[in-house]
């Protein structure tokens, strides 16, 4: 495939435009959603042991810096994009502006725990800490912590289905979810209320959103995508329906997918 300028381009959405239709339509369900992610994490561990530098782990070379067809600031481009930093970044830029009162903050579904331990450095002062569904991300948060000296907290959770007796961290002003909601495509509307219980101030949320995606043919071919392989539907509609004092909503430029629009969304308790 052609890689450069229109020809390029053209050859991409072809070719993607006759996997989408071809990809068989699946359910997802807890169960699927732990065997994916505790296998994907458990492959973390390698490259943890590999890393010399915390900027090493956050961004992992040879894998995430290696180009390919991406969605960015609304252009579909070929080369290497640093998703990973533009995700965090946004969170950071979002805590600040939106929430500058607040000193903790607790990640929903923090994978490994990289984004937590990039916000610790950028915010030492704040108590930082994260719920993982998937064992092996856990283990492998706590052992990055460790590595390199950061006070970061883990704990497994299902932030959807668990009781409250399964919240063992502390309540902290703040939550955030990266890419997370995306594996509750039916449910979110209890996972907010769920994650909204457990922090003081509001939540901070990037997910894809295909309601918000834009009626172009990345974005229809997109919203055909995410709903074959049953990522969230209906957020936006649920997140209307928390009687929240505030929400913002912001569709970012870029994404790692370049069928991916993906939204940010800042929600404040009454």
């Amino acid at each position: 495939m052609r890689q450069n300028g229109s020809a390029g381009k053209l050859d991409f959405l072809i070719h993607r435009a006759w996997s989408v239709v071809r990809r068989p339509r699946v359910i997802r369900d807890n169960a699927n959603v732990v065997q994916e992610y505790s296998e994907g994490w458990r492959r973390y561990r390698a490259c943890l042991e590999g890393a010399r530098t915390l900027d090493e782990w956050l961004r992992i070379q040879g894998i995430e810096d290696q180009p390919g067809w991406r969605n960015v600031e609304g252009r579909l481009r070929y080369g290497a994009f640093d998703s990973v930093s533009y995700y965090r970044e946004t969170v950071l830029a979002a805590l600040v502006k939106y929430f500058p009162e607040a000193r903790s903050l607790t990640e929903f579904g923090c994978g490994v725990g990289r984004n937590l331990l990039y916000l610790k450095r950028k915010l030492p002062e704040w108590d930082t800490q994260g719920y993982e569904l998937c064992v092996p991300g856990v283990e492998v948060g706590e052992a990055a912590a460790k590595k390199f000296g950061m006070s970061v907290r883990y704990a497994q959770l299902d932030y959807l289905n668990d009781p409250p007796s399964k919240y063992v961290l502390p309540v902290t002003d703040v939550g955030f979810t990266l890419f997370s909601l995306e594996q509750v495509p039916r449910e979110n509307a209890r996972a907010l209320r769920n994650i909204l219980q457990h922090v003081r101030m509001g939540s901070i949320h990037v997910e894809p959103v295909p309601e918000n995606y834009p009626l172009s043919l990345r974005g229809l071919l997109g919203r055909i995508d995410h709903w074959k392989v049953d990522y969230l539907s209906g957020f936006d509609k649920a997140v209307r329906g928390l009687g929240l004092q505030e929400v913002h909503l912001e569709r970012l430029g870029s994404a790692h997918n370049p069928l991916m629009f993906p939204s940010l969304y800042v929600l404040r308790k009454a």
